[in-house]
């Protein structure tokens, strides 16, 4: 944790909430504030963020799962044949070295970020020649524990030549590790790993009824019966998917130069489709907004907004679930106060006593809650209390974290009409109702395109969000015509 960075990010937000509680004009230099308060976000999420280290268990004995049972070494994940006590032999899906979930030990750790490093460099080149990387990946391979010497051996010496042709054709990556971990509100909730494209999750939409026991007597009766009511909810893995073109000249050297800016771009790009969604996604035939005229905060772009692809049809987002629970209520009559917003909070009925979180705008942080009595902001939290990603405030004990997405140009009632563009709002829900269900994190692939002398990357996520609650069942509220 960088105490620097958290340290200014308080100075900000200090400097804010004093303008807006001490200044008669609170809304003067309206524009700055934003931009400290986007400032000071990004200070906290840097201070807070580590650089992502693998679980690595140091453990070289943990080496033997990869090992075949003729020896050899099992790479990527693979259904394989395993003799199970009582069971005989059964077929099974195993992950492999270079694609395993945790680290055995720091060898099999760095093995696979070469592994990562030089795959995606190779999908930048048009002829894909990277002797410098084949050979530290050669000279790691001759490191490996004792016991695997020989698996590893093998592979080299049963292919002739040298450079590139030592490293066998299953050193390829799917899956990057540096990609994997969730940033911004995504990583507030819950996942789930889908095993199949389609996972059913059973549930009891209403338990049994007790009653009162009789007492027994020469004539026994019998227990008065209840009847449970079952159900279950249907989740589909969806897609989504970003393509960049790259100059087919690219050397080793310059392909190893862009993969940190790279990485970095392709995650941020998931990323930000998937928190849009998350907030303003819309599943029905008409999107609830006007998203063929809605760059927000011109992150997009013009060109294919509104369509069928477009992300933000992806899956039903808070805003749009709110208001086909009828838990979405105007906040706009007059000055915003706390009993507004508690009037919000109330929507969730029981689950306002669980796990909350408040997601507002930028603008409405500052035009109306900083200037609340009752928020505490980030200066004031306790040494010891827990901070979550992008948490800036707390109002009512319940953590308010800032997104992009929640936008500062909707209409009184709550939307985007690409007309009046003066209004706010925010979400409050209940984390332990919402989940993202993943079925397969960021995947590269590349191919050539010969008519235009470019490398075409194409990065894919199959993940979604969604509740396992009833469709009715009120876990997020939405609070509207915020006045900005």
């Amino acid at each position: 944790m960088d105490n620097n960075k958290i340290d200014e990010a308080k100075r900000l937000i200090s400097g804010i909430v004093s303008h807006q509680k001490n200044t008669e004009d609170r809304l003067r230099n309206f524009e700055d504030q934003v931009k400290d308060l986007k400032h000071a976000q990004k200070l906290l999420a840097e201070g807070q963020t580590k650089t992502y280290e693998p679980e690595v268990h140091n453990n070289d004995f943990a080496l033997k799962q990869y090992q075949k049972e003729d020896g050899s070494v099992q790479w990527n994940t693979a259904t394989v044949s395993k003799n199970i006590a009582g069971q005989g032999r059964v077929n099974i899906q195993e992950k492999g070295l270079l694609d395993a979930d945790v680290f055995a030990n720091q060898w099999h750790a760095d093995l696979v970020k070469m592994n990562q490093d030089r795959s995606l460099a190779r999908m930048m080149m048009k002829d894909p020649y990277t002797p410098k990387a084949d050979m530290k990946l050669y000279s790691h391979l001759q490191k490996a524990p004792s016991f695997m010497k020989n698996a590893v051996n093998k592979i080299f010496s049963d292919n002739a030549g040298v450079g590139g042709e030592w490293i066998p054709d299953e050193f390829k990556t799917e899956l990057y590790q540096t990609f994997q971990v969730p940033r911004g509100l995504r990583a507030l909730l819950p996942s789930v790993q889908m095993e199949r494209e389609t996972l059913l999750i059973p549930k009891l939409s209403r338990g049994g009824r007790p009653y009162i026991k009789g007492v027994a007597t020469d004539d026994l009766a019998k227990y008065q019966a209840s009847t449970i009511e079952t159900a279950q909810k249907t989740v589909r893995a969806k897609g989504l998917a970003t393509l960049m073109n790259i100059d087919d000249a690219a050397g080793e050297d310059s392909a190893f130069a862009i993969i940190p800016a790279l990485s970095r771009q392709i995650a941020q790009d998931l990323e930000d489709a998937f928190e849009d969604c998350m907030i303003n996604g819309d599943t029905a035939a008409t999107h609830q907004d006007d998203i063929a005229n809605w760059n927000i905060r011109e992150r997009w772009g013009a060109s294919g907004l509104g369509g069928s692809s477009d992300h933000r049809r992806l899956f039903l987002g808070m805003r749009a679930a709110s208001k086909d629970k009828s838990s979405d209520v105007d906040t706009g009559a007059g000055t915003f106060t706390f009993a507004e917003f508690m009037s919000v909070v109330s929507q969730l009925g029981e689950l306002a006593v669980g796990n909350k979180v408040c997601v507002v705008s930028p603008e409405a942080l500052v035009a109306n809650f900083l200037q609340l009595d009752q928020v505490v902001t980030l200066e004031k939290f306790g040494n010891q209390a827990t901070i979550l990603t992008g948490e800036l405030a707390r109002l009512a004990g319940i953590p308010i974290v800032m997104s992009r997405f929640m936008s500062a140009d909707m209409n009184a009632a709550g939307l985007y009409d690409n007309a009046t563009k003066d209004k706010s709002g925010f979400l409050v829900f209940n984390t332990d109702s919402w989940y993202q269900y993943i079925r397969r994190q960021i995947t590269i692939e590349s191919d050539k395109d010969i008519a235009s002398g470019s490398i075409q990357l194409v990065s894919t996520m199959r993940a979604v969000m969604d509740s396992p609650d009833a469709d009715a069942l009120k876990n997020v509220a939405y609070g509207y015509n915020l006045p900005i």
